[in-house]
C-alpha cells in the first residue's frame, strides 16, 4: 500500500515537471515526501551534483564508490528523500520490475552502508 501511494505520487510528480520543464534531469536528493516541483528541487540540490551523481551511479548504472562526504550528505537530507528520488527515477526511466526490483534493493543497500561504515568502496 506504501509504495503504491508513493508510486501515484512519483507519477503526478513527473506529469507536472514534464509539463513545466522542457528536460527532465533527475540528481538524486533530499526532503520527504515533496507536494510541489520546488520541494522535489530541494531534495535535488541537497546532495549536490556530485553526490548525486555518484549515489545515482551505485543504485542505477553499478558505480562502486561513495565517498564519506556523499554519505553524510545522504544521511543529512533524509531517508524518505532519498527513497521518493529513487522511485520517482524508477518510474521516469520506465524500468522493467525485475530491474526496479534490484534498484530498491540498491538503494536500501546504500542507505545501510552509510548508516553503518560512513562509506561504500568495493
Amino acid at each position: 500500500m506504501e509504495y503504491t501511494t508513493k508510486l501515484s505520487v512519483a507519477i503526478l510528480f513527473i506529469t507536472s515537471l514534464t509539463m513545466a520543464r522542457s528536460s527532465f534531469a533527475i540528481e538524486i536528493a533530499t526532503a520527504p515526501s515533496p507536494s510541489s516541483p520546488d520541494e522535489l528541487q530541494k531534495c535535488e540540490s541537497g546532495l549536490g551534483a556530485t553526490c548525486g551523481v555518484s549515489i545515482y551511479q551505485y543504485i542505477f548504472e553499478d558505480g562502486v564508490n561513495i565517498s564519506k562526504e556523499c554519505c553524510n550528505r545522504l544521511l543529512t537530507v533524509g531517508k524518505d528523500c532519498h527513497d521518493l528520488l529513487t522511485l520517482v527515477t524508477i518510474v521516469y526511466k520506465r524500468l522493467p520490475e525485475k530491474l526496479a526490483k534490484e534498484s530498491h534493493r540498491k538503494n536500501n543497500t546504500v542507505w545501510e552502508l552509510c548508516k553503518t561504515s560512513g562509506h561504500i568502496s568495493n
